[in-house]
C-alpha cells in the first residue's frame, strides 16, 4: 500500500514538475538577478470535506482553509515554489455522536525546478490533528513524501487517517 502511494505521489509530482517546466520555459524569461517572488493568499470553504479514519469518518461542518502560495525565481533561472494550507475555524462531526471536533495543523508542499536542465525536487509534509472538545487528539493525518532530482523518493505515513482528496 505504501509503495503504491509512493508511486502515485512520484507520478503526480513528476507530472506537475514537467508541466511547470513547460509553462516556465515559455512564460518566464530567466533573469540574471532572479526575483523575490510573489505570495498569494486564498481562502476556501471546506464544508463537506471528509477525513477517512479507521472506525469513523470526520465530516467538516464549517470553516475555511487558507492557501498561501509563494513562487520565486533564482538568479540561475530555477523556480522555487511553496504551498501552505492552514485550517481556520474548521469544525467536524463523526456522524454518530453530537460531539463537535476541531481541526488543527497544516500541510506544506513545495520544491525547486531548474528549467535549464529539467531537474526538480519536491517535498510534501502533512500534519493535521482532529481534536476533541477537551483538546485531546482523537485522530491524526500525518506524513512526508519526497521526490528527488533523480526521480527517486520516499513516503512515510504516521497518522491513521487520510486527508480529503483535493
Amino acid at each position: 500500500m505504501r509503495r503504491e502511494r509512493l508511486r502515485s505521489v512520484i507520478r503526480l509530482l513528476v507530472a506537475a514538475g514537467a508541466a511547470l517546466a513547460a509553462v516556465l520555459s515559455i512564460a518566464l524569461p530567466a533573469s540574471a538577478a532572479g526575483n523575490a517572488g510573489t505570495t498569494s493568499v486564498t481562502t476556501i470553504d471546506v464544508t463537506g470535506a471528509v477525513f477517512t479514519c479507521p472506525g469513523a469518518n470526520y465530516t467538516v461542518l464549517g470553516g475555511t482553509l487558507r492557501f498561501l502560495i509563494h513562487d520565486s525565481i533564482g538568479a540561475d533561472g530555477s523556480e522555487h515554489i511553496r504551498f501552505t494550507r492552514v485550517p481556520l475555524g474548521v469544525t467536524l462531526s463523526d456522524g454518530s455522536t453530537s460531539t463537535i471536533y476541531r481541526l488543527a495543523g497544516a500541510n506544506s508542499s513545495g520544491g525547486n525546478l531548474d528549467v535549464g536542465n529539467g531537474q526538480f525536487e519536491f517535498t510534501d509534509i502533512t500534519f493535521f490533528n482532529i481534536l476533541a472538545p477537551n483538546g485531546g487528539v482523537v485522530a491524526r493525518v500525518a506524513g512526508v513524501s519526497h521526490v528527488s532530482p533523480t526521480g527517486s523518493g520516499f513516503s512515510f505515513t504516521f497518522g491513521q487517517c487520510e486527508a480529503p482528496q483535493d
